[in-house]
Formats: structure tokens, sequence, C-alpha cells
């Protein structure tokens, strides 16, 4: 038993830091598959690319009727993916366009205080502990955030580059409420087959809402090497390793630990845009990056407590 326990946390913690670097990074992924892509296009292909791997993967590993899925199961998979996926990473693709890597990653990092008052709300109040951290995880983002230190990208105004920097917001609250209320709900057993439900209805929507606002599949014929690489880094790395690891830990971990995972992607984040992408750091990103940090550090410690109760 000790011994079972022992491996869940150890798979928790590699499923968590997968989050933790991979998601980080795909900021910097992003960025750069929209530099010649459509947004949404690119962002639905993306999905459906890897549901298509993990369709072939699991058809030939597991046999194709495990596929088959109970329609509870195949209906809240859908909701997850089409709010996630569909929602989440489209607003997030589409105001990358004028809002640096770093900062879209830093308004994701609010997902601890949506969580928060969700469970507040929902009667089971976290500890003063975990609200402490989230609090001084705040505390950093307002020391990176510090009004005047944003440009807006491609030559946007400050009106359009907030306006989308409030859609990124939004798509992050329907991310909270998602993987807040998941667990409740019948899933497939099976992580990877619940990505590649999730990730074959958030690629449909994103597509759909993408060719009805007047995206062209044409568009990817001109893209650049980078944007491919973008793309493909997203496919692979991004969507079926990270996002497999983030199901399973919905169903296997406290929210309240999962959740970290959104101050430690800004300052990944941040630091690839610097280097690659030549956005603007300052000194309150240092500072901010490191208080951000010893917030995460208390949410953990408060959090991972749980784990072994699973």
């Amino acid at each position: 038993m000790p011994n079972s326990a022992s491996a869940n946390k150890s798979k928790v913690w590699l499923s968590l830091w997968s989050v933790y670097i991979i998601w980080g990074s795909t900021y910097y992924g992003i960025a750069l598959a929209i530099e010649s892509m459509p947004p949404l296009l690119a962002m639905g292909t993306r999905f459906l690319a890897a549901t298509s791997i993990l369709i072939v993967v699991l058809g030939a590993k597991n046999g194709w009727r495990s596929l088959i899925i109970p329609r509870a199961e195949f209906l809240n998979a859908s909701l997850m993916g089409g709010t996630l996926l569909g929602i989440a990473i489209g607003s997030v693709a589409l105001g990358e366009r004028y809002v640096p890597t770093g900062i879209a990653a830093l308004i994701i990092s609010a997902l601890p205080f949506w969580i928060a008052i969700f469970r507040t709300v929902d009667g089971n109040r976290p500890s003063n502990l975990s609200w402490l951290g989230v609090v001084i995880g705040f505390v950093g983002v307002a020391f990176l955030l510090k009004p005047g230190s944003v440009n807006p990208l491609n030559g946007a105004s400050t009106g359009l580059m907030l306006f989308w920097a409030c859609m990124i917001m939004i798509g992050n609250i329907g991310w909270s409420f998602g993987s807040y209320i998941a667990p409740r709900f019948p899933m497939p057993k099976n992580p990877m087959i619940s990505t590649m439900y999730q990730m074959l209805t958030g690629g449909l929507l994103l597509v759909v809402v993408g060719l009805a606002t007047g995206e062209k599949f044409a568009d990817f014929f001109d893209a650049t090497r980078g944007s491919w690489a973008g793309w493909s880094y997203l496919t692979l790395v991004g969507s079926i390793v990270a996002y497999s690891s983030y199901v399973w830990l919905i169903s296997n971990a406290p929210i309240g630990l999962i959740s970290t995972y959104a101050y430690v992607n800004p300052v990944i984040a941040i630091s690839l845009g610097a280097i690659f992408l030549h956005e603007k750091i300052s000194i309150s990103y240092i500072f901010g990056g490191a208080i951000v940090v010893l917030g995460v550090l208390m949410v953990v410690t408060n959090e991972s407590r749980s784990i072994s109760k699973n």
C-alpha cells in the first residue's frame, strides 16, 4: 500500500512538472504559429492532428473498440474540450496577436484565484495557508504588471491590447470552471482517450469558428518554417504530452495543487519571450517572478498534503 501511494505521488509530480515546463513554453509556440498562420485554424488543426495521432496509437495498442465510450462520458469530454480548448485556447491565440506572451501567461496565472472563488461558493473554502499563497502570488503578478511596463504588439493601441487581455481572462475563467467541476462528472477512465475526445471537440469548434470568421486554409501554404515548427511543437508536445498529463491530474490530484502551474508558466513564458521574441523585460519581472515562486511553494506545500489521501 505505501508503495502504491508513493508511485501515485511520483506520477502526480511527474505530470505536474510536465504541465509546469511544457505549458510555459506553449505561449512561445503559439506566438510562432500565429506569425503566419490564421490563429483559430492553427489551434484547431493542431488539436485535430493530435487527435488523429491518438486514434491511431490507441486503436492499434488497445483495439479499436476501446475507443468507444458511453454517451455520458462522450458528452462530458466534449463539453470539457469545447470549454478548455475551444474557448480558452482560442482566446489566447487571438489575444497573442497584440498581448505579449509573458503578459498572456500572467493573466492565466489568475487561475488559482478563480478556483478559490468556486471552492468558496461551493462551501469548500481553501485553507488560510492556501489563500495566503494565492495572495502572495498576486503580489508578484502586481510587480510583473507594473503600469507602463507593457507594450502592445504589432502596433496595436493600448485599448485593443486591453480588450484582448480581457478576452484571455474570460477564457481563463471558463478554463478554471471546467477544471473545477470536471471530477464531478463521468469521464473516460483512460486519460488518453479523454484527451482524444476533448481535443476532437475543441479542434472542430475552433476550425468552424475560424472558417466562419474568414480564416482560410490556403493561408497555411504561405506559413513560414518558424510557424510550422511552433505548430508541430504544440501538436506533439503541448497537446499530446502536456494536455493528457493535465487531464490525468484533474482526476488524481487536488485542484489547488494543479492550479499552481499558472504561477510557474509565466516565469517560463516571460523568459522565452524575452530571449526569442525580444519582448521587453524589466526589474519588476525579476522581483515579481521571485514572489510568484514563493506563492507557488506555499500553495504546493499545503495542497500536496492531500495527495496521499487519494
